[in-house]
């Protein structure tokens, strides 16, 4: 089966055509990096991450208790996404190889979307200044 998967990766060009939408998810997602509610937004290839903080210019990073990394992942599912959170609030963002172009400019408006949510629970909650 594995084998079988590989041959198809080949045949296709899998890693050429990721290879290709690279610059438009990392360009999509440095754009993150203005949000509020990001601290730092950095990747590699299809691949980023998304680092949320309580104080943009200090980069204070929210009490683990606070909760705010998975609620910024159920907001992101209820847009659609499968986002996870990984040590500290940092979300990870790793879409399939075969995503459109199209489908990374509606997977970060999502994303965005989901950060301005739980940017306003943050501070519903006084996570963080107004």
């Amino acid at each position: 089966m594995a084998l079988k998967a590989l041959d198809i990766y080949a045949r296709e060009r899998i890693a050429d055509q990721a290879a290709r939408k690279a610059p438009q998810f990392q360009a999509r997602l440095a754009t993150l990096g203005g949000h509020p509610l990001v601290g730092d937004a950095r990747g590699l290839g299809l691949i980023g991450a998304v680092e949320l903080v309580a104080d943009k210019k200090t980069k204070r990073t929210f009490a683990a208790k606070a909760g705010v990394g998975p609620r910024a992942v159920r907001f992101a599912e209820e847009e659609g996404l499968i986002v996870r959170f990984i040590v500290g609030d940092i979300l990870s963002i790793c879409p399939p190889l075969i995503i459109a172009p199209a489908e990374i400019d509606e997977l970060f408006d999502r994303l965005g979307r989901a950060l301005d949510r739980t940017l306003d629970w943050a501070r519903h909650e006084r996570l963080m200044d107004a």
